[in-house]
């Protein structure tokens, strides 16, 4: 083969080289029946004509049944058949016309030949230059009334005959096939294996250049330029191989990232589930703590009490030892001036005195009965102005008293009575109150963590079930976290509230958990914790949710029903719920009361609900209160709602707080009344409370004493002694009494404090010595939290006892409410990791004593899995994916260079031939606008970017680019077909490009036309492209050696009805072109065109069918055609 496709001198061939066809039989072969029909151009360019329906295009289906597939062939296709229209079984059985039934209306297919006879046709190739000779048959019998005929493909490298070698031998075609391997033919079941020693028999190169043949039959003109250059012109170079084994790798790194994924999404899932842990064990350490401090409180304190009850009465005794001193003291000198007194009373007495001493003691006595009914006057005064009474200032006056008190503790009973009632009812209110506020704050808590609006006890059993069962709490939503209202028809929310309630707040336990479920709601009494702490009761209702279940149609109704309002979550349960809604909620939405009634079931916007006979309206809670709201996965208008309810309960609670004060104040004041009355009434005469009298009695016997006293100077002075010895006897008296009640308080006080100190040694004999050690141990944090001050007293201590007891059963209590909080959130993070890798965590516990095994878990992502999968991933991305992509890359750009070598061979051969004088028909390449291509030309750039380079920016970033690249390569889910036809396209690199047709100058090689496509151009334009690139195409494709004498090419092509249907100018510089390309020509045209072919031919085949039903062949050359038509 020359270096070129063409030479430049002339290239018409010396000789006939190549594979010619020399004969083509057919033996009961469509409607040629009965006998072997030959058609022989020996090897020469013939003319095959004859009228329309004659018989031309059953022998060139011969010639594609011989050549090509069965998948490949379209039967009469350059005539325009439907393509059903013609099959290999109407061929082999002969169909020629069709007929109808008349009593069923049917039309069948009439044939001229039963299952008894068989068919076959045959085709002798000969290259002369090196003496081949090349048969290619077919053998065909229908067997069934249906499908297709039974088949076998023949190849021999010698020339046979059907005459010779396909009849004589019987009735079973088996010993045909016998006797046909017998002879050195080769005979195959399927045309994989015939077609490939077809190909190599008659030195054809390739499929395309078979796929080329067949367009050469119907080919009338380059109706899409580039489709035609790249099916035709370009070989395609199969990527599949090499995209399959970077798909293949891609997998081992998408395990790698996917390790990556888990790792990280481990680490994300155990980070939080760690930090709770740490603050659990925080908190259980705390919890230690305090009970360590609860339990050193009581012998830190005795001994504080002992130590300082001890140094008290230490104190103490030292004063009672002065007191006892100062004490005698006072008492001897009280009997020296006792003694005084009775010398100075007997020198009075023998003066004269005795009327001095009685006067002064009747003025005594007379002036102590006055002091004490002053004091008994002024409380009982008192008394009255609290009483609310007048003043009263006689005798007269305080008879009428009796009557006033009888009358005003009447009054103040009944006000008592009242005030006790306002009261009592309003500490109720005001606990009532108080109570909502602490619920509907619990719920806003709890609100705030979810967004469904569920009643917060039956999120507690849930979580409860959950985590013992091990499962998460997705897997087990209440249906009210599943379905919701639309915003479009939130009128209606009311409605669907009052009607699915009871259904929103079942548990949808899925078959496969029932179970388990209904043994752990049937082993233990269902509680939630109150916002006070305390636990109540808790009523459950579940829904078993079967695997399978049927679809429930919905009902039909041309009006809304309550279902069509309601939203369903994109859950695996949406299914079944869609049943139950249906099921549950086909009440018609009556927007009027005449609607209500006429339906038999139905539901107002106010919320009356209708079932057959049975209505129901539960204003017990408004439609419209969010409140109350259980349905749905959006609960802000809830939280508004409550919100507001707690600014009214908040305003309510303070607001009874005030008037509880108030009327607290009030029974106080009235209490203060009534004791006051009662105090007035212990006063039974108006004798006791005459301080006056008693006054005025004590003066006149001192006035009396005086004056006798004025009347002697030696009385004067005994008395004024007398009264000076009395006046110290008081004096010392008082501080007698004083002393002495401070020596008996002290002797007391030591005695109390003693006991004390007994009490306080006996609980600490109660505790034994190892508590005791370990409690002193915690003596410095309670001195710490009793703060700077201490307790300097035992009455201190004993408050300080109490107020850190009381403080830290408060942190006891919270802390231990914070590890309840923390318990519960562990084990649901714990199942929840559980379930997702259940895998690694088949040894381990959804319990708080499995914490440590979730620290090490976490440990070991952290540290080791991590890391490690991070470096493996990188490493496969960097040497396997990228690395490969880069190889494939340049593949494919391999491929790129190869077709612009085939474009400039092709060019050659184009160059060489005049499309119009001094002009030629050059191909140009340009890049594809095609949106796709282009993309993934520059994705697969980007990726490959320096991956030969020291730059080790291997990220998860440029895995995704990677991994968008190779998922369509591979197909996507959901778009299978459509990644498909992309991966064809982008892959072969014949798409890269768009082709276009330059008609240039020959001398100056200046374009003097440009063809995109043969659109727009003349008929005659465009059967001379169409032509001059089939002729390159043929060249290209089968590999012409031109100039030669001999050659091991394929010289064959078949042209039917093209020349029949161009211009006489393009069909005169069609033939011309392929004579002096020396390809030999099979061409089918009616009989109009004959007079414009037959110069260009040798040999002419004429076609006629008789009657419609049987054709006939006969060969004439052109010179006896030429005369048959003279002398017709």
């Amino acid at each position: 083969m020359s270096e070129g496709l063409f030479s430049s001198v002339d290239l018409a061939p010396q000789g006939r080289p190549g594979f010619r066809l020399v004969r083509l039989e057919v033996l009961n072969w469509g409607t040629f029946d009965k006998r072997v029909w030959q058609l022989e151009p020996d090897g020469e360019t013939l003319l095959l004509t004859g009228d329309i329906g004659s018989g031309k295009s059953t022998l060139v289906d011969a010639v594609s049944t011989l050549m090509l597939p069965s998948h490949r062939i379209d039967y009469n296709k350059a005539a325009g058949a439907a393509r059903k229209e013609r099959t290999l079984r109407s061929y082999v059985e002969g169909h020629h016309r069709t007929e109808r039934n008349e009593s069923t209306g049917s039309v069948r297919p009439v044939g001229l030949r039963d299952r008894r006879s068989y068919s076959v046709i045959l085709g002798v190739f000969v290259n002369e230059g090196y003496d081949d000779e090349v048969t290619l048959a077919q053998v065909f019998q229908q067997l069934d009334a249906t499908g297709q005929p039974w088949r076998r493909f023949v190849t021999a490298d010698r020339a046979m005959s059907i005459e010779s070698h396909f009849t004589d031998f019987g009735s079973d075609l088996g010993d045909l096939l016998k006797r046909l391997r017998r002879d050195g033919a080769t005979v195959e079941k399927d045309f994989p294996p015939y077609g490939r020693a077809m190909r190599r028999l008659l030195g054809i190169r390739s499929e395309q250049a078979m796929e080329l043949f067949h367009q050469t039959v119907s080919m009338k003109a380059v109706g899409d330029l580039n489709e035609f250059v790249r099916t035709h012109m370009l070989e395609p170079a199969d990527a599949s191989e090499r995209i399959e084994g970077i798909i293949r790798h891609f997998e081992d790194l998408t395990r790698s990232y996917d390790a990556v994924q888990r790792a990280r999404a481990q680490l994300e899932a155990l980070e939080p589930l760690v930090a709770s842990i740490s603050r659990y064990e925080s908190a259980v350490e705390r919890l230690d703590r305090l009970h360590e401090e609860r339990v050193a409180i009581r012998p830190y304190f005795a001994e504080l009490r002992i130590e300082l009850r001890q140094a008290e009465i230490e104190r103490v005794r030292a004063e009672v030892t002065t007191i006892a001193a100062q004490l005698e003291q006072v008492r001897t000198e009280l009997q020296a001036l006792g003694a005084e007194r009775d010398q100075l009373l007997a020198a009075r007495a023998e003066a004269g005195g005795s009327r001095i001493g009685e006067l002064e003691r009747a003025a005594r006595d007379a002036g102590a009965q006055a002091e004490e009914r002053r004091t008994r006057r002024e409380r009982f005064e008192d008394a009255v102005a609290r009483a609310g009474l007048d003043p009263v200032g006689d005798a007269a006056g305080f008879a009428d008293l009796a009557v006033q008190v009888g009358r005003a503790q009447a009054e103040i009973e009944t006000q008592i009575a009242e005030l006790k009632e306002r009261y009592d009812a309003l500490v109720l209110g005001h606990g009532e109150e108080k109570a909502q506020l602490r619920e509907v704050q619990e719920e806003l808590d709890s609100l705030a963590t979810r967004r469904s609006n569920l009643p917060t006890e039956q999120l507690q059993v849930r979580s409860a079930l959950c985590a013992e069962l091990g499962v998460s709490e997705e897997e087990l939503p209440f249906a009210g976290e599943l379905l919701d209202v639309s915003e479009e028809h939130a009128q209606w929310r009311g409605a669907a509230e009052r009607v699915l309630r009871g259904f929103a707040v079942s548990l949808l336990v899925p078959q496969r958990y029932y179970a388990d479920v209904a043994e752990w709601v049937n082993a233990r009494r269902l509680t939630a914790r109150r916002s006070d702490g305390r636990e109540m009761g808790v009523r459950l209702t579940y829904e078993r949710v079967p695997e399978r279940h049927l679809p429930l149609q919905r009902p039909h109704s041309d009006g809304l029903l309550l279902a069509d309002t309601v939203e369903i979550a994109d859950t695996p349960l949406r299914g079944y719920l869609s049943k139950e809604l249906f099921a549950r909620a086909d009440h018609l939405c009556a927007t009027t009361v005449e609607e209500f009634r006429h339906a038999e079931r139905a539901v107002t916007r106010e919320g009356q609900v209708r079932s057959r006979n049975h209505h129901v309206k539960d204003d017990r809670r408004s439609a419209a209160d969010p409140r109350g709201w259980v349905l749905g996965w959006r609960n802000d208008q809830k939280i508004a709602a409550l919100q507001d309810r707690r600014g009214d309960l908040t305003r309510s609670v303070e607001r009874l707080a005030a008037q509880l004060e108030s009327v607290s104040r009030e029974q106080n004041e009235v209490g203060e009344r009534r004791t006051a009355l009662s105090r007035v009434a212990d006063y039974p005469s108006w004798r006791d409370l005459d301080w006056e009298d008693a006054r005025s009695r004590a003066d006149a016997a001192d006035a009396e004493r005086r004056r006798l006293l004025e009347g002697s100077s030696e009385l004067a002075e005994i008395d004024r002694r007398v009264a000076e010895v009395d006046t110290r006897v008081n004096e010392l008296g008082q501080t007698k009494d004083t002393l002495g009640e401070a020596k008996g308080s002290g002797e007391s006080r030591i005695a109390q404090e003693s006991s004390q100190i007994d009490r306080d040694r006996r609980s600490l004999d109660e505790l034994t010595a190892d508590i005791r050690a370990a409690a002193a141990d915690i003596y410095p944090r309670l001195r710490t939290r009793q703060g700077r001050a201490g307790s300097t007293t035992a009455d201190q201590a004993e408050l300080h006892e109490r107020r850190l007891s009381d403080e830290i059963d408060k942190e006891t209590g919270q802390t231990q409410r914070e590890l309840n909080g923390y318990t519960t959130s562990l084990q649901q993070g714990m199942a929840e990791i559980r379930r997702r890798w259940p895998e690694q965590t088949t040894e381990m516990d959804a319990s708080v004593d499995a914490r440590g095994e979730y620290i090490r878990f976490h440990a070991q992502v952290a540290q080791d899995d991590l890391p490690r999968f991070i470096a493996e991933f990188e490493e496969q991305l960097k040497k396997n994916a990228i690395r490969e992509l880069a190889g494939f890359h340049n593949w494919l750009q391999r491929q790129a260079d190869d077709i612009q070598q085939k474009i400039e061979k092709i060019n050659e051969a184009l160059g060489a031939i005049d499309f119009n004088p001094g002009r030629f028909v050059r191909l140009d390449r340009e890049n594809t606008v095609n949106q796709d291509v282009r993309e993934f030309r520059a994705d697969l750039r980007a990726v490959t970017d320096d991956t030969l380079g020291g730059d080790d920016r291997y990220s998860e970033q440029r895995y995704q680019e990677v991994r968008a690249i190779l998922e369509r390569l591979r197909g996507r889910e959901g778009h299978s077909d459509t990644d498909k036809t992309w991966r064809a396209r982008v892959t072969d690199v014949r798409n890269w490009y768009t082709f276009s047709a330059s008609e240039r100058d020959r001398e100056t090689d200046e374009e003097w036309e440009h063809y995109r496509d043969s659109d727009g151009k003349s008929g005659g334009q465009k059967e001379k492209l169409a032509y001059t690139i089939l002729a390159a195409s043929l060249a290209y494709q089968f590999g012409l050696e031109w100039g030669a004498e001999k050659a091991r090419d394929f010289r064959f092509a078949v042209i039917d009805e093209a020349f029949g249907r161009g211009s006489d100018a393009s069909t005169r510089y069609a033939l011309e072109l392929f004579a002096k390309l020396g390809i030999q020509l099979l061409i089918v045209t009616p009989l109009q065109k004959v007079h414009v072919i037959a110069p260009y031919v040798r040999s002419i085949g004429y076609v006629d069918n008789v009657e419609g039903r049987y054709s006939r062949l006969v060969m004439m050359s052109t010179e006896e055609y030429h005369r048959q038509r003279g002398s017709a």
